[in-house]
Protein backbone atom coordinates (compact mmCIF):
# COMPACT_ATOMS: atom_id res chain seq x y z
CA UNK A 1 0.00 0.00 0.00
CA UNK A 2 1.52 3.39 -1.19
CA UNK A 3 1.48 6.37 1.82
CA UNK A 4 0.33 9.26 1.38
CA UNK A 5 2.59 12.50 1.25
CA UNK A 6 1.79 15.62 2.85
CA UNK A 7 2.18 18.44 0.09
CA UNK A 8 2.90 20.90 2.59
CA UNK A 9 3.39 23.70 0.02
CA UNK A 10 -0.51 23.81 0.75
CA UNK A 11 0.24 26.14 3.86
CA UNK A 12 1.48 28.85 1.70
CA UNK A 13 0.05 28.45 -1.56
CA UNK A 14 -2.72 26.08 -1.06
CA UNK A 15 -5.59 25.43 -3.80
CA UNK A 16 -5.15 23.14 -6.75
CA UNK A 17 -1.67 23.40 -9.07
CA UNK A 18 -3.08 21.98 -12.67
CA UNK A 19 -5.68 24.81 -13.90
CA UNK A 20 -8.47 22.91 -15.29
CA UNK A 21 -8.66 22.92 -19.35
CA UNK A 22 -11.88 24.88 -20.69
CA UNK A 23 -13.15 21.88 -21.72
CA UNK A 24 -13.40 20.14 -18.20
CA UNK A 25 -14.87 23.55 -16.91
CA UNK A 26 -17.59 22.89 -19.87
CA UNK A 27 -18.04 19.72 -18.75
CA UNK A 28 -18.22 20.37 -15.15
CA UNK A 29 -17.81 23.90 -14.13
CA UNK A 30 -20.37 25.68 -16.19
CA UNK A 31 -22.87 26.30 -13.14
CA UNK A 32 -23.01 29.58 -11.62
CA UNK A 33 -23.28 30.28 -8.20
CA UNK A 34 -26.53 28.60 -6.15
CA UNK A 35 -29.01 31.15 -4.68
CA UNK A 36 -27.69 29.35 -1.31
CA UNK A 37 -24.85 29.68 -1.36
CA UNK A 38 -24.49 33.54 -1.71
CA UNK A 39 -27.58 33.91 0.76
CA UNK A 40 -24.73 31.71 3.62
CA UNK A 41 -22.04 33.93 2.09
CA UNK A 42 -24.05 36.97 2.50
CA UNK A 43 -25.28 36.02 6.34
CA UNK A 44 -21.50 34.60 7.15
CA UNK A 45 -20.21 38.27 6.03
CA UNK A 46 -23.08 40.19 7.33
CA UNK A 47 -23.16 38.90 11.07
CA UNK A 48 -19.97 39.99 12.03
CA UNK A 49 -19.75 43.06 10.39
CA UNK A 50 -22.70 44.29 12.48
CA UNK A 51 -21.66 42.61 15.68
CA UNK A 52 -18.48 44.87 15.37
CA UNK A 53 -20.25 48.23 14.42
CA UNK A 54 -22.24 47.86 17.16
CA UNK A 55 -19.19 47.52 19.71
CA UNK A 56 -16.98 50.28 17.85
CA UNK A 57 -16.25 53.69 18.73
CA UNK A 58 -19.52 55.73 17.53
CA UNK A 59 -16.44 58.53 15.84
CA UNK A 60 -15.50 55.59 13.47
CA UNK A 61 -19.42 53.99 12.97
CA UNK A 62 -19.32 55.80 9.86
CA UNK A 63 -15.62 54.92 8.61
CA UNK A 64 -16.32 51.22 9.43
CA UNK A 65 -19.04 50.93 7.65
CA UNK A 66 -17.31 52.57 4.25
CA UNK A 67 -14.53 49.92 5.36
CA UNK A 68 -17.20 47.03 5.40
CA UNK A 69 -18.97 48.19 2.25
CA UNK A 70 -15.26 48.29 0.68
CA UNK A 71 -14.76 44.85 1.90
CA UNK A 72 -17.63 43.29 0.64
CA UNK A 73 -17.85 44.80 -2.96
CA UNK A 74 -13.68 43.44 -2.93
CA UNK A 75 -14.89 40.05 -2.19
CA UNK A 76 -18.01 39.60 -4.02
CA UNK A 77 -15.56 40.74 -7.36
CA UNK A 78 -13.21 38.38 -6.32
CA UNK A 79 -15.63 35.48 -5.24
CA UNK A 80 -17.00 35.56 -8.74
CA UNK A 81 -13.30 36.02 -10.39
CA UNK A 82 -12.13 32.88 -8.69
CA UNK A 83 -15.78 30.84 -9.08
CA UNK A 84 -14.13 30.74 -12.39
CA UNK A 85 -10.80 29.98 -12.20
CA UNK A 86 -10.81 27.61 -9.34
CA UNK A 87 -6.87 26.38 -8.65
CA UNK A 88 -3.64 27.90 -7.58
CA UNK A 89 -2.53 30.70 -9.35
CA UNK A 90 -5.53 32.76 -9.38
CA UNK A 91 -6.21 32.14 -5.93
CA UNK A 92 -2.30 33.88 -5.13
CA UNK A 93 -3.06 36.58 -7.59
CA UNK A 94 -6.33 37.16 -5.31
CA UNK A 95 -4.33 37.32 -1.90
CA UNK A 96 -1.64 39.55 -3.44
CA UNK A 97 -4.91 42.31 -4.86
CA UNK A 98 -6.13 41.59 -1.06
CA UNK A 99 -2.63 42.52 0.68
CA UNK A 100 -2.13 45.71 -1.46
CA UNK A 101 -5.26 46.83 -0.34
CA UNK A 102 -4.54 46.07 3.10
CA UNK A 103 -1.45 48.04 3.14
CA UNK A 104 -3.12 50.79 0.77
CA UNK A 105 -6.02 51.00 3.49
CA UNK A 106 -3.39 51.23 6.46
CA UNK A 107 -1.67 54.83 5.12
CA UNK A 108 -4.56 56.12 4.38
CA UNK A 109 -5.82 55.36 7.65
CA UNK A 110 -2.88 56.28 9.58
CA UNK A 111 -3.36 59.92 7.76
CA UNK A 112 -6.83 60.04 8.17
CA UNK A 113 -7.76 59.12 11.96
CA UNK A 114 -5.59 61.11 14.39
CA UNK A 115 -6.51 59.38 17.74
CA UNK A 116 -4.33 56.36 18.17
CA UNK A 117 -7.03 54.08 19.79
CA UNK A 118 -9.55 54.18 17.12
CA UNK A 119 -7.03 54.37 14.65
CA UNK A 120 -5.97 50.74 15.80
CA UNK A 121 -9.17 50.05 16.52
CA UNK A 122 -10.51 50.38 12.93
CA UNK A 123 -6.93 48.57 11.27
CA UNK A 124 -8.00 45.80 13.70
CA UNK A 125 -11.67 45.34 12.43
CA UNK A 126 -10.19 46.00 8.59
CA UNK A 127 -7.70 43.89 9.02
CA UNK A 128 -10.05 40.88 10.16
CA UNK A 129 -12.28 41.68 7.24
CA UNK A 130 -9.11 41.03 4.93
CA UNK A 131 -8.20 37.92 6.63
CA UNK A 132 -11.85 36.77 6.69
CA UNK A 133 -11.70 37.25 2.70
CA UNK A 134 -8.00 34.91 2.85
CA UNK A 135 -9.53 32.16 4.80
CA UNK A 136 -13.20 32.05 2.42
CA UNK A 137 -11.17 32.61 -0.30
CA UNK A 138 -9.13 29.31 -0.22
CA UNK A 139 -12.05 27.37 1.02
CA UNK A 140 -13.83 28.60 -1.79
CA UNK A 141 -11.61 27.47 -4.37
CA UNK A 142 -10.67 24.14 -2.43
CA UNK A 143 -14.23 23.18 -1.77
CA UNK A 144 -14.76 24.65 -5.64
CA UNK A 145 -12.07 22.30 -7.03
CA UNK A 146 -12.99 19.61 -5.25
CA UNK A 147 -16.52 19.55 -6.73
CA UNK A 148 -15.55 19.93 -10.00
CA UNK A 149 -12.58 16.85 -9.91
CA UNK A 150 -16.02 15.03 -8.15
CA UNK A 151 -18.25 15.21 -11.10
CA UNK A 152 -15.54 14.54 -14.10
CA UNK A 153 -14.57 11.31 -11.63
CA UNK A 154 -18.17 10.61 -12.15
CA UNK A 155 -18.50 11.63 -15.87
CA UNK A 156 -15.92 9.21 -16.26
CA UNK A 157 -17.39 5.99 -14.46
CA UNK A 158 -20.55 7.38 -16.43
CA UNK A 159 -18.69 6.89 -19.32
CA UNK A 160 -16.98 3.90 -18.41
CA UNK A 161 -20.34 2.30 -17.78
CA UNK A 162 -22.01 3.26 -21.00
CA UNK A 163 -19.32 2.27 -22.99
CA UNK A 164 -19.50 -1.43 -21.10
CA UNK A 165 -22.82 -1.61 -21.40
CA UNK A 166 -22.32 -0.22 -25.29
CA UNK A 167 -20.06 -3.74 -25.43
CA UNK A 168 -22.40 -5.82 -23.91
CA UNK A 169 -25.37 -4.97 -26.78
CA UNK A 170 -23.22 -5.46 -29.27
CA UNK A 171 -22.05 -8.76 -27.98
CA UNK A 172 -25.72 -10.13 -27.42
CA UNK A 173 -27.05 -9.17 -30.51
CA UNK A 174 -24.45 -10.12 -33.04
CA UNK A 175 -23.74 -13.85 -32.08
CA UNK A 176 -26.95 -15.29 -31.28
CA UNK A 177 -27.98 -13.75 -34.33
CA UNK A 178 -25.51 -14.48 -36.46
CA UNK A 179 -25.37 -17.99 -35.27
CA UNK A 180 -29.16 -19.02 -36.15
CA UNK A 181 -28.75 -17.08 -39.93
CA UNK A 182 -25.67 -18.82 -40.86
CA UNK A 183 -27.32 -22.21 -39.82
CA UNK A 184 -30.09 -21.62 -41.77
CA UNK A 185 -27.84 -20.45 -44.85
CA UNK A 186 -25.30 -23.52 -44.25
CA UNK A 187 -29.12 -25.77 -44.74
CA UNK A 188 -29.93 -24.55 -48.03
CA UNK A 189 -26.87 -24.07 -49.71
CA UNK A 190 -25.85 -27.55 -48.85
CA UNK A 191 -29.69 -28.56 -50.34
CA UNK A 192 -29.10 -25.95 -53.19
CA UNK A 193 -32.64 -24.31 -51.92
CA UNK A 194 -33.26 -20.87 -53.87
CA UNK A 195 -33.87 -18.92 -50.77
CA UNK A 196 -30.12 -18.89 -50.07
CA UNK A 197 -28.74 -16.42 -52.59
CA UNK A 198 -31.82 -14.10 -50.91
CA UNK A 199 -31.12 -14.37 -47.52
CA UNK A 200 -27.21 -14.07 -48.33
CA UNK A 201 -27.89 -10.89 -49.72
CA UNK A 202 -30.03 -9.89 -46.70
CA UNK A 203 -27.10 -10.97 -44.29
CA UNK A 204 -24.85 -8.71 -46.48
CA UNK A 205 -26.38 -5.69 -45.90
CA UNK A 206 -27.32 -6.10 -42.57
CA UNK A 207 -23.66 -6.39 -41.33
CA UNK A 208 -22.95 -3.75 -43.51
CA UNK A 209 -25.74 -1.61 -41.46
CA UNK A 210 -24.72 -2.37 -38.00
CA UNK A 211 -20.99 -3.42 -37.83
CA UNK A 212 -20.40 0.39 -37.39
CA UNK A 213 -23.65 0.81 -35.20
CA UNK A 214 -21.66 0.28 -31.66
CA UNK A 215 -19.32 2.86 -32.58
CA UNK A 216 -21.06 5.39 -30.47
CA UNK A 217 -22.52 5.72 -27.76
CA UNK A 218 -25.95 7.72 -29.29
CA UNK A 219 -26.65 7.48 -32.64
CA UNK A 220 -29.74 9.05 -34.85
CA UNK A 221 -32.97 6.81 -35.06
CA UNK A 222 -32.59 6.93 -38.57
CA UNK A 223 -29.23 4.76 -38.76
CA UNK A 224 -31.30 2.57 -36.09
CA UNK A 225 -34.17 1.86 -38.22
CA UNK A 226 -32.09 1.10 -41.65
CA UNK A 227 -30.72 -1.72 -39.21
CA UNK A 228 -33.44 -2.99 -38.10
CA UNK A 229 -34.71 -2.76 -42.00
CA UNK A 230 -31.86 -5.02 -42.76
CA UNK A 231 -32.76 -7.21 -39.85
CA UNK A 232 -35.90 -7.90 -40.78
CA UNK A 233 -35.32 -8.75 -44.39
CA UNK A 234 -32.50 -11.02 -42.99
CA UNK A 235 -35.76 -12.94 -40.93
CA UNK A 236 -38.58 -13.04 -43.67
CA UNK A 237 -36.07 -14.22 -45.86
CA UNK A 238 -35.75 -16.93 -43.25
CA UNK A 239 -39.34 -17.17 -42.69
CA UNK A 240 -41.32 -16.23 -45.78
CA UNK A 241 -44.90 -15.39 -45.87
CA UNK A 242 -45.07 -16.47 -41.90
CA UNK A 243 -43.39 -12.90 -41.17
CA UNK A 244 -45.54 -9.83 -41.81
CA UNK A 245 -44.08 -5.95 -40.53
CA UNK A 246 -45.27 -2.39 -40.93
CA UNK A 247 -43.14 0.69 -39.89
CA UNK A 248 -44.77 3.71 -39.02
CA UNK A 249 -42.26 6.43 -38.40
CA UNK A 250 -43.40 9.92 -38.14
CA UNK A 251 -41.30 12.62 -39.87
CA UNK A 252 -38.27 13.91 -38.12
CA UNK A 253 -38.08 11.39 -35.94
CA UNK A 254 -35.07 9.75 -38.04
CA UNK A 255 -32.76 12.88 -36.02
CA UNK A 256 -33.84 11.44 -32.43
CA UNK A 257 -30.87 10.44 -31.15
CA UNK A 258 -30.93 6.99 -28.86
CA UNK A 259 -28.67 4.14 -27.79
CA UNK A 260 -27.61 2.06 -30.72
CA UNK A 261 -28.86 -1.58 -31.05
CA UNK A 262 -31.95 -0.39 -28.88
CA UNK A 263 -34.67 -1.04 -31.04
CA UNK A 264 -33.07 -4.09 -32.79
CA UNK A 265 -33.51 -5.82 -28.93
CA UNK A 266 -36.98 -5.01 -28.85
CA UNK A 267 -37.12 -6.04 -33.08
CA UNK A 268 -35.38 -9.32 -32.31
CA UNK A 269 -37.57 -9.66 -29.07
CA UNK A 270 -40.54 -9.75 -30.24
CA UNK A 271 -39.53 -12.26 -33.42
CA UNK A 272 -38.18 -14.41 -31.16
CA UNK A 273 -40.32 -15.11 -28.10
CA UNK A 274 -43.32 -13.86 -30.13
CA UNK A 275 -44.09 -14.14 -33.69
CA UNK A 276 -41.20 -16.93 -34.81
CA UNK A 277 -42.29 -19.67 -32.25
CA UNK A 278 -45.68 -19.63 -33.55
CA UNK A 279 -46.71 -21.66 -36.94
CA UNK A 280 -48.39 -18.90 -38.48
CA UNK A 281 -45.90 -16.25 -37.84
CA UNK A 282 -47.86 -13.22 -36.63
CA UNK A 283 -47.64 -9.36 -37.76
CA UNK A 284 -44.96 -6.82 -36.34
CA UNK A 285 -45.53 -3.55 -36.23
CA UNK A 286 -42.91 -0.36 -35.19
CA UNK A 287 -44.19 3.07 -34.57
CA UNK A 288 -42.53 6.12 -34.18
CA UNK A 289 -43.20 9.63 -32.96
CA UNK A 290 -42.81 12.90 -31.34
CA UNK A 291 -45.08 13.67 -28.11
CA UNK A 292 -43.35 17.42 -26.94
CA UNK A 293 -39.79 17.19 -25.58
CA UNK A 294 -40.10 12.93 -25.84
CA UNK A 295 -39.75 10.58 -28.38
CA UNK A 296 -41.69 7.67 -28.33
CA UNK A 297 -41.40 3.97 -29.99
CA UNK A 298 -43.22 1.16 -29.89
CA UNK A 299 -42.60 -2.88 -31.03
CA UNK A 300 -45.89 -4.52 -31.29
CA UNK A 301 -46.63 -8.11 -32.12
CA UNK A 302 -49.44 -10.15 -32.34
CA UNK A 303 -47.99 -13.66 -30.58
CA UNK A 304 -49.08 -14.71 -27.30
CA UNK A 305 -48.00 -11.87 -24.91
CA UNK A 306 -45.23 -10.74 -22.87
CA UNK A 307 -43.75 -13.80 -20.61
CA UNK A 308 -43.24 -14.10 -16.47
CA UNK A 309 -39.24 -13.69 -17.09
CA UNK A 310 -39.45 -11.40 -20.23
CA UNK A 311 -38.63 -8.38 -17.86
CA UNK A 312 -35.65 -10.19 -16.26
CA UNK A 313 -33.90 -10.85 -19.72
CA UNK A 314 -30.17 -9.54 -20.37
CA UNK A 315 -30.89 -7.98 -23.31
CA UNK A 316 -34.06 -5.86 -21.67
CA UNK A 317 -31.87 -5.12 -18.59
CA UNK A 318 -28.85 -3.99 -20.61
CA UNK A 319 -31.49 -1.46 -22.68
CA UNK A 320 -32.57 -0.26 -19.51
CA UNK A 321 -28.92 0.76 -17.99
CA UNK A 322 -28.05 2.24 -21.04
CA UNK A 323 -31.51 4.26 -21.44
CA UNK A 324 -30.76 5.55 -17.43
CA UNK A 325 -27.15 6.28 -18.23
CA UNK A 326 -27.85 8.18 -21.58
CA UNK A 327 -31.11 9.89 -20.36
CA UNK A 328 -31.79 9.60 -16.55
CA UNK A 329 -34.66 8.72 -15.06
CA UNK A 330 -36.99 10.22 -17.62
CA UNK A 331 -35.96 7.24 -19.71
CA UNK A 332 -38.43 4.53 -19.32
CA UNK A 333 -38.72 0.62 -21.63
CA UNK A 334 -41.91 -0.93 -20.77
CA UNK A 335 -43.10 -4.00 -21.41
CA UNK A 336 -46.72 -5.31 -20.95
CA UNK A 337 -49.56 -6.57 -23.12
CA UNK A 338 -51.06 -5.17 -26.02
CA UNK A 339 -54.51 -3.99 -26.82
CA UNK A 340 -56.04 -6.92 -28.97
CA UNK A 341 -53.45 -9.30 -27.75
CA UNK A 342 -49.45 -10.03 -27.85
CA UNK A 343 -46.99 -7.62 -26.45
CA UNK A 344 -46.10 -4.17 -26.50
CA UNK A 345 -42.60 -2.33 -26.16
CA UNK A 346 -42.71 1.16 -25.22
CA UNK A 347 -38.99 3.43 -25.50
CA UNK A 348 -40.00 7.06 -23.93
CA UNK A 349 -36.81 9.36 -23.74
CA UNK A 350 -36.24 12.83 -23.88
CA UNK A 351 -36.20 14.30 -27.07
CA UNK A 352 -32.48 15.03 -28.22
CA UNK A 353 -31.38 15.54 -31.67
CA UNK A 354 -28.49 14.99 -33.85
CA UNK A 355 -26.53 18.19 -34.56
CA UNK A 356 -26.10 18.58 -39.00
CA UNK A 357 -22.57 16.82 -39.77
Amino acid sequence: MTRQRIDWSQLWYPGRKQPFTPEEMARAGNDPPSATLLAVAAVNLATPAFVTLLLAPATQTARLTAAFAAVAVLGTALGRWLWWRPWRKPLMQAHWVLSLVMVAFALGIRWRVEDRADREVVMLVVGLGIGLLVLLGWFLVVWRAQTIEARLREQAEREKSIEMARRLAAAQIEPHFLFNTLASLQHWVQTRDERAAPLLAALTGYLRATLPLFNHALLPAGQELVAVERYLAVMQARMGARLRYTLDIEAGLERALLPPGLLLTLVENAIAHGLEPQLAGGHLRLRARRQGALALFEVLDDGPGPSADMQDGVGLGNARQRLALNFGPAARLQIGPAPGGGCLAEITLPWREATPA
